[in-house]
């Protein structure tokens, strides 16, 4: 931490903040040692070009500015393919997994708090692996195959975590509906503990138990049984971290850098500042609603209802990228707002 303190004071100044200020030669020495090349002359003057146009219309007042942006059709299908992807980037449930990892896999039946918080490291461990990935293909292949084969992937990563809930929840230990005194109508240790307030008791994690009411008074009156009204046993919670790793794998090979990618390439100069201001707040908002409705959603639709239904939406999404997202690789800032005209 220390280090990285001390060599924020070592950075230096941007080449845009030194063009602002009119210090072109010192721009041009930045621009050299970041590129690694002599020859900068296309860079500075890109860089040049973008400030004069972004303070031509600013000049022009909001108003004016936003006039403009509405009549030009062009611009606002490439801001609604960018605000699209940053949407649908959250609405695939990504920040699930990542903000909620160790509770899924507690959800999963993992007990033991230790192992659910290291075993909750792989989603993350993975996702930076695969980031990886995306940066050392992303000039590689066509933006648009790339987007849409992992995105595909990225449905059918959601529809088996989906499947892994509905395994574990349905192979949990049975419960005996004519011993119990709450959930009536689970059959399962998931299904009593996902009742408000309902535990389960068996003898042992696999053995038909019955579902009770701790409030009431009733209780697991035997000492050697096996309690619980969180989390139960199933034999196949690894499934669930199975399908995590291929969901992710492919939402961060794709989707997950390539939103970013895509935003930076297929807005003309003018608008670029505000068009990916707009995208990026997109994404926040998206993200926050993300995280507020998963616990709330798991409980209305069941664990494997919310990502069968994180599966459509994402569905969707590649839908509308398969039909109105154009091939932005190769293509000339120059060209780009022909691409949506």
């Amino acid at each position: 931490y220390q280090r990285r303190v001390r060599g924020m004071f070592l950075l230096p100044e941007s080449p845009r903040f030194l063009v602002q200020k009119g210090r072109q030669e010192e721009a041009k020495v930045v621009l050299q040692k970041i590129s690694g090349t002599i020859d900068v002359g296309d860079e500075l003057k890109q860089i040049s070009d973008t400030i004069q146009a972004e303070t031509e219309y600013s000049s022009l007042g909001f108003e004016h500015f936003m006039q403009m942006v509405w009549n030009n059709k062009a611009v606002l299908r490439a801001m609604f393919i960018g605000c699209s992807l940053q949407a649908f980037q959250q609405l695939g449930g990504i920040n699930t997994v990542m903000y909620y990892s160790t509770t899924m896999i507690k959800m999963a039946g993992v007990r033991d708090n230790t192992t659910a918080i290291w075993l909750s490291c792989i989603p993350s461990f993975v996702n930076s692996v695969f980031a990886l990935v995306s940066m050392t293909i992303v000039e590689r292949l066509p933006r648009r195959r790339l987007l849409l084969s992992t995105l595909m992937g990225t449905i059918l990563g959601l529809a088996l975590l989906g499947g892994a809930y509905y395994a574990i929840g349905a192979t949990t230990a049975p419960s005996d509906p004519t011993n119990s005194t709450c959930g009536l109508t689970a059959m399962t240790c998931d299904a009593c503990v996902s009742e408000e307030k309902c535990a389960f008791c068996s003898p042992s994690q696999s053995a038909e138990g019955r579902c009770f009411l701790p409030m009431a008074g009733d209780n697991c009156t035997d000492p050697t049984y096996y309690r619980t009204d969180d989390v139960c046993f199933s034999p196949y919670s690894w499934t669930l971290i199975a399908a995590m790793v291929f969901y992710i794998a492919n939402f961060a090979t794709g989707i997950g850098t390539l939103a970013w990618t895509i935003n930076s390439e297929i807005y003309p100069m003018w608008v670029r500042s505000y068009a990916v201001s707009l995208s990026t707040l997109t994404n926040w908002m998206f993200n926050l609603l993300i995280a507020f409705t998963f616990l709330d959603l798991t409980s209305a639709l069941t664990k494997y209802g919310a990502f069968w239904l994180y599966s459509c939406v994402t569905t969707l999404g590649w839908l509308l990228f398969y039909f109105r997202l154009p091939e932005t690789r190769g293509v000339p800032l120059e060209r780009v707002e022909q691409l949506f005209s």
